[in-house]
């Protein structure tokens, strides 16, 4: 039993009846009557095909083109329109890994009339000296660089190859 194959007889059953009466109706038809029918369902067919295919795939592939090229420039740009805290966030998960930030507190404070400093403290707990270093280096070597206020690094106890470090990053803005 197989359900394709019933599928398709039930569907050749209800088609059969409007088919032959198509033909028939066809055939009744003087020959330059028949070609304008036809060509009008070739014509009224290849427009369903574009309008409800094509168009809209063509539409779906210049948007995703759209999308990558607005993310390729986002990437590439400065990013001076990110938050502070997310760019240490995309810079230090790769390194630090997400489970060893236990905390990332940003804050702002006014500097003047013009000027407002970022500042975002980070804490991150068992990371090894080199992964530290590591970070520290994406953090300050990116473009544009993100200045490293202050750093407090503490030896652990259990872990002796292991820190725990607290990373205060700051950054100026136009208000």
């Amino acid at each position: 039993m197989n359900p394709l194959r019933d599928g398709a007889t039930t569907l050749g059953r209800l088609v059969a009846p409007l088919r032959s009466r198509a033909t028939e109706t066809l055939g009744r038809l003087a020959p330059r009557e028949r070609a304008l029918v036809l060509g009008a369902g070739g014509v009224t067919l290849l427009l369903i095909l574009w309008l409800g295919v094509v168009e809209p795939l063509v539409d779906s592939l210049a948007g995703l083109d759209r999308d990558v090229l607005r993310g390729r420039e986002d990437a590439s740009s400065d990013q001076s329109g990110a938050s502070l805290f997310a760019q240490l966030e995309a810079i230090s998960v790769p390194i630090a890994g997400r489970e060893r930030i236990i905390a990332m507190n940003p804050s702002t404070r006014a500097i003047g009339n013009e000027l407002q400093q970022e500042l975002v403290e980070m804490r991150i707990e068992g990371i090894t000296v080199r992964a530290l270093v590591s970070l520290l280096h994406a953090i300050e070597n990116r473009e544009p660089p993100i200045a490293v206020e202050r750093i407090a690094v503490k030896r652990q106890y259990k872990d002796q190859t292991k820190v725990d470090a607290t990373v205060v990053v700051a950054r100026l803005r136009p208000q």
